[in-house]
């Protein structure tokens, strides 16, 4: 899981806001397969009319270095916008793997309203060990595996809005792009401490050939 609480500053969250908030919004229940339509209560930005709004988002994601890092995306699909009014919640579900004939690794949430504006509408990810709750400032990004079970808390006071979407990552399995993680963190490491020389040069080599190996 990773969370960047200034994924956007102040001014971009206001320029988009203000976009987002005269485009017309629609309910969410026609997008969710199986099930899960019998638990979204929500509300979803047209995105007929939303302008530009959703590709300039998707850019921002995909040139962020700390999610790239992270989540290693090729792709990104069915990104969307959406709001949750007083009374509204999205219940206990799973993500499709599949969205757009594209497989999907990993979801993320852009926060696009300020949590001291809502009560409720907490992201609950269900994991072995325990509930974990996210509910961060404004501009923040969570990115999480889309195999988790989750749900939105019903919304109490005032509305929640939010950018989701999902991530084909480059490398598919986990496993693989924590390992890849863990060399780029030793290698800046090292090179912080003893400059870019030959070591740091085959630290940079191992961690091309394995994305090599398990690049798809």
């Amino acid at each position: 899981m990773l969370l960047i609480d200034d994924f956007l500053d102040e001014d971009q969250c206001a320029r988009f806001r203000q976009r987002i908030l005269n485009a017309p919004f629609a309910s969410g229940a026609s997008t969710a397969g199986g099930m899960a339509a019998n638990v979204k209560k929500n509300l979803q930005l047209d995105e007929r009319k939303a302008g530009k709004v959703l590709d300039e988002i998707k850019s921002l994601i995909l040139a962020h270095p700390g999610v790239d890092l992270f989540a290693m995306p090729e792709k990104l699909v069915g990104v969307i916008i959406n709001r949750y009014d007083e009374g509204m919640e999205y219940g206990n579900h799973s993500d499709s793997p599949i969205m757009e004939g594209v497989r999907c690794d990993l979801s993320f949430t852009l926060f696009l309203e300020d949590h001291s504006n809502y009560d409720g509408g907490e992201l609950v990810l269900e994991q072995e060990h325990g509930l974990i709750k996210v509910k961060p400032k404004i501009g923040s990004i969570f990115v999480y595996s889309t195999g988790l079970t989750h749900r939105v808390a019903k919304v109490t006071r005032g509305s929640r809005l939010a950018c989701v979407g999902w991530v084909k990552s480059r490398i598919r399995d986990e496993g693989r792009r924590k390992v890849l993680r863990d060399l780029n963190a030793v290698l800046g490491a090292y090179m912080e401490k003893n400059g870019h020389d030959a070591i740091a040069d085959l630290q940079l080599k191992i961690i091309g050939d394995l994305i090599r190996m398990w690049h798809e």
